[in-house]
């Protein structure tokens, strides 16, 4: 069995955790247009790890 480091995918409340922002905050941006790394299994959302922190990364840029 993959340990949660191991997995390519993370819940919207871990990535919430990740970045510090709410969880609410978190189901926001995955609304958002540009935001590609979420994936749905059935009802769940999902994110993708790697997609996540090059999002993270495009944002970090663009605020520069």
């Amino acid at each position: 069995m993959q340990t949660a480091q191991e997995r390519p995918t993370m819940s919207v409340a871990d990535a919430a955790k990740l970045i510090g922002v709410s969880a609410p905050t978190m189901y926001a941006i995955t609304e958002r247009k540009d935001f590609t790394a979420l994936i749905r299994v059935g009802r769940k959302k999902l994110i993708l790890k790697n997609r996540f922190i090059t999002w993270l990364e495009n944002q970090a840029d663009q605020s520069s």
